[in-house]
């Protein structure tokens, strides 16, 4: 076994000991009063939360399947659907976090794509990601300001003015929407002559990949009204949706709520999900969202419960995407036309 690979299979394990860590903490900290709320708990609102949650699943992969055609890769609904929740599968149990899962869709749809599709076939899972990003970015500015006063409230150890988390906060998100934008002007620093040349000697390096990695570009800047479409769909049906089985698990638990305290919870949780320290986000998010919620009012047994609900809820349909990559009829159909190729 090489030791690059040793290495990634113990900061797997790293990171889901942290997770667990962090998710043992919340129940042992306030086992019962937890066990008060579980107990209490109307598990009928389960039902809607775990419909919405799923819901956002399928607006992704319609997303994706939305971007692939703009570069002429075609999946079909199932095969958008299949790969996408594959994908969140193995964002959970392989190194990596999100990006490992974008990786094993980047492999599997240059798989099943023509030869002469392949590496735009992957493109467009990175396309996918940027435009998710920029989507949870730019909600998550909007909200910043009118949520201020709300993040100044949260109790943090050690942290005096909570002003500089907002800032970091700031920051973050606008480092985020740089690095997801920055692709889209690739022509202004072919400019620089030094980069120009590099550019040119790395394409000539790479038998054209780097050519058709800035075609696919161009092609995705020249279609900008349908990127600004799904940008938009993703803040209102991917990243909104997220909230929405929240709701059902407050009512469930029999908490008043303010929806504007639980936007905000749940966007700036799903921010810090994407911290590659936490395996699918889990340990991070839920840290996120239970200071916020307890610091919008709520009870913190009660924002402890709910979270950790919908946290098994992510879970459910993460390890739900590991049979779609076992009874998936394209994976074996690949194989077999690789195998005739080889031959």
């Amino acid at each position: 076994m090489k030791k690059n690979t040793i290495t990634e299979i113990i900061r797997f394990f790293l990171k889901f000991g942290i997770a667990a860590a962090v998710i043992g903490y919340l129940i042992y900290s306030k086992h019962a009063e937890l066990k008060k709320s579980f107990v209490s708990f109307n598990y009928l609102w389960l039902l809607p939360a775990m419909f919405f949650y799923g819901s956002h699943m399928v607006v992704c992969a319609w997303r994706w399947g939305r971007l692939a055609k703009v570069l002429n890769v075609y999946l079909s609904p199932f095969e958008t659907l299949s790969l996408t929740m594959q994908g969140y599968f193995f964002s959970l149990v392989i190194p990596g976090g999100a990006i490992g899962g974008d990786v094993v869709k980047m492999a599997v749809v240059s798989k099943r794509s023509s030869g002469g599709t392949k590496v735009e076939g992957a493109f467009t899972v990175l396309m996918d990601r940027i435009i998710g990003m920029i989507a949870l970015f730019a909600l998550a500015l909007a909200l910043l300001y009118p949520a201020s006063g709300l993040l100044m409230k949260l109790d943090i150890p050690g942290m005096e003015n909570n002003f500089v988390i907002i800032v970091l906060i700031a920051l973050l998100c606008l480092a985020g929407l740089g690095a997801s934008c920055v692709i889209f002007f690739h022509r202004l620093w072919e400019k620089i002559p030094f980069v120009k040349s590099l550019i040119s000697w790395g394409d000539r390096c790479a038998n054209g990949f780097i050519s058709r990695l800035t075609a696919a570009t161009d092609t995705y800047s020249g279609n900008w009204r349908e990127l600004l479409r799904l940008t938009v769909v993703s803040i209102f049906f991917v990243h909104l949706m997220t909230v929405i089985p929240m709701l059902f698990l407050l009512k469930g638990a029999g908490v008043e709520y303010s929806l504007f305290n639980v936007v905000v919870a749940l966007t700036i949780g799903n921010i810090v999900g994407l911290i590659p320290l936490f395996p699918g986000g889990l340990g991070g998010r839920d840290i996120a969202v239970i200071a916020i919620l307890t610091a919008g009012g709520i009870n913190g047994a009660s924002a402890d419960a709910v979270q950790l609900l919908y946290s098994a809820i992510i879970i459910f349909f993460n390890m739900l995407g590991g049979l779609f990559f076992v009874f998936d009829p394209g994976r074996r159909a690949a194989e077999l036309t690789e195998e005739m190729a080889n031959e």
